[in-house]
């Protein structure tokens, strides 16, 4: 027992599934990078991670 108060807490589980596709225009694949920045939380494809990095960067 190492003494620390998260032992003893219960892991809650979601009910909700999270569907998030990538966020270029035309593209509908699954967005599989998220990426937060200071206007939400974008998701791109590999295809587009690109943007999502540019984006991070304040290059948007």
């Amino acid at each position: 027992m190492s003494g620390y108060k998260s032992e003893s807490g219960v892991a809650g589980t979601s009910s909700k599934r999270f569907e998030h596709w990538c966020d270029a225009d035309g593209c509908e694949a699954w967005g599989t990078y998220g990426y937060k920045t200071k206007f939400g939380q974008l998701w791109f494809c590999y295809e587009h991670k690109q943007r999502g990095e540019d984006a991070l960067a304040g290059r948007k």
